[in-house]
């Protein structure tokens, strides 16, 4: 892909500064030589904070997900690299108050070290943190229980849920058990379209793993059909549950491509019962040089379902 960066090196530097230009009263960055921070300006007391965190990409996650009904605060590493343990540590203490920090980020081993690193050193200044890895991609670690399984971008769901049980003034103990019982329920498959051979493929790793399955494209209908086999496989012990949904666009798929698969996901999950209570479309996560989409489902029960609300970032709205 065709690049334009003045520096690679300097791209996530020039990415704060940009938002910190577009929205002047809303953020403050703090400086550090192997992350990227970035806290809201004006941080609720008496409330749990949410720090979220992750290697860094071309879409909104992590940066774009501060913000209110969002994340308080981000630690973005370099790209694909995981940020590092004392940036996560200093951003969480600027924006502790009175309830603890959770930190939320997708389930990869630098991730998972990093941030266990800084619950260390918040513990040691008498600050309480609980830690959230998200495991939605159902095509990773194969044959391995949920909870080993890499994170996708289904974690933009968990970030406006934990920020809803915060705001309405639960303790960190209770906005933890919220959105892990929510990462338990969510599941997200990667579809990517191999044009020169009229392909899709299911499950490939943005880490260059193969995919899982593969099988000749037909239509839109067709994907989406495909998909909700392996989504909805995972989701059977949840039956009633209203499922709200997202559509991540790559960076090869359209505007348009992707409100087409959005209503194909509604129309299909409604034909076969399902009750849908909330879906969105957007580029959240741009890792795949490619047309196509991550499919991300949450069946929820009545308690999670209070704290899904629609929010919006910077430019996009999930």
């Amino acid at each position: 892909m065709f690049e334009i960066f003045n520096q690679k090196t300097t791209a996530f530097k020039e990415l704060i500064s940009g938002i910190l230009s577009a929205q002047p009263d809303d953020f403050v960055e703090i400086e550090n030589l192997y992350s990227y921070t970035l806290h809201k300006k004006r941080i609720m007391d008496d409330r749990v904070q949410i720090v979220i965190s992750g290697g860094g990409g071309y879409g909104a996650l992590f940066p774009g997900f501060v913000g209110e009904g969002l994340a308080d605060a981000v630690c973005q590493g370099d790209f694909d690299c995981a940020p590092n343990a004392y940036a996560l540590y200093e951003v969480a203490k600027a924006v502790h108050r009175k309830k603890g920090i959770l930190f939320l980020a997708n389930h990869f081993t630098g991730d998972f070290l990093n941030n266990d690193m800084a619950q260390e050193l918040l513990e040691g200044d008498n600050i309480c943190s609980k830690a959230c890895y998200v495991s939605d991609d159902l095509f990773s670690s194969r044959g391995e229980p949920k909870e080993k399984r890499g994170g996708l971008c289904g974690i933009a769901l968990l970030i406006k849920i934990a920020a809803s049980a915060a705001d309405r003034g639960l303790g960190l103990e209770e906005v933890y058990r919220i959105v892990q019982k929510a990462n338990d329920r969510l599941r997200s498959v990667t579809v990517c379209l191999n044009q020169q051979k009229r392909q899709m493929e299911f499950g490939p790793g943005f880490s260059g793993e193969a995919p899982a399955v593969v099988m000749s494209y037909q239509s839109a209908d067709d994907l989406v059909q495909n998909a909700l086999v392996f989504l909805l496989s995972e989701l059977e012990e949840y039956p009633d549950s209203p499922l709200y949904f997202t559509i991540n666009r790559m960076a090869g798929m359209s505007y348009l491509e992707g409100y087409i698969i959005l209503q194909s996901v509604k129309s299909q999950l409604e034909a076969s019962g399902h009750v849908v209570n909330g879906c969105s479309v957007g580029s959240y996560f741009n890792a795949f040089d490619s047309n196509g989409c991550i499919i991300s489902v949450l069946a929820a029960d009545d308690e999670i379902a209070q704290y899904i609300r629609p929010v919006s970032g910077y430019d996009f709205t999930i």
